[in-house]
């Protein structure tokens, strides 16, 4: 399956959720790589017990990171997204 960019497939790996499907993992901020570039991942588990892994960099992690904030509730961690890793 194709997807445009990691938010479109959070969202589509989360139409799992209607089938028991969940976000099992993710960060509360933003790593940053050893080139500098943002980093962002996030797991979802399907109700079969399947597993997808996200990884987002640059923009698109921010994005990411962003939409999962929405979506779990949680609030963003004050100050920047990133953190040095």
């Amino acid at each position: 399956m194709a997807y445009s960019d990691a938010t479109d497939a959070l969202q589509q790996l989360l139409q799992l959720r209607s089938n028991g499907g969940s976000i099992t993992s993710f960060a509360r901020r933003v790593s940053t790589i050893t080139n500098g570039l943002p980093y962002y991942f996030v797991e979802v588990t399907s109700q079969n017990g399947s597993q997808y892994a996200i990884q987002a960099y640059g923009d698109e992690a921010t994005e990411l990171y962003d939409e999962i904030m929405r979506i779990t509730g949680n609030l963003p961690m004050l100050g920047t997204h990133t953190k040095k890793m």
